[in-house]
């Protein structure tokens, strides 16, 4: 019986080093995610500078613009060439704003990773919580059982007590 006993002690141990080791490996995953989420932000806050730059290059040329307009009086090859330049910056935009579609995909990937790994932890919580319980059992049958050792073993003293005297 103290064997068996024994042997569910060490079973649930080694249940409890196994869980352990999953949940650590769950920890480098999510720190690889993290780490991931992190190359994303600064991708973005990347892409938000050369937005700000094409906008300010936008600005430059609509003051270029204006500027033309009053010296030479908006003549067409004037205007052509402005507008290649705001051809090009709107591709630009075209380019920036398919790179922000990427984006929102990886944090969408992200975010199904991270649901992912909260199913686990709530699978791993309960596995925790049902070997705790049983271990709880475990232990008031073992204390029960001892306890009636001792008394089995009181009476037995007190009998041959009594037989000696």
């Amino acid at each position: 019986m103290e064997k068996l006993m024994q042997n569910q002690i060490n079973n649930i141990e080694k249940q409890g080093i196994k869980n352990g080791e999953e949940i650590a490996g769950l920890n480098l995953r999510v720190g690889k995610v993290e780490q991931q989420v992190s190359q994303l932000t600064v991708v973005v806050t990347e892409t938000n500078l050369r937005v700000g730059k094409l906008e300010y290059q936008m600005v430059t040329l609509t003051d270029v613009v204006t500027d033309i307009g009053e010296r030479v009086g908006k003549t067409e090859q004037s205007i052509a060439r402005i507008d290649g330049h705001l051809l090009r910056i709107d591709d630009h935009l075209v380019r920036i704003d398919k790179q922000f579609e990427q984006v929102d995909k990886q944090f969408e990937r992200v975010d199904e990773r991270f649901d992912k790994i909260d199913q686990r932890f709530v699978k791993i919580e309960a596995s925790m919580s049902a070997m705790q319980t049983m271990f709880y059992e475990l232990m008031i049958t073992q204390t029960r059982w001892i306890i009636g050792m001792m008394l089995v073993l009181v009476g037995v003293t007190f009998t041959a007590a009594r037989y000696i005297h």
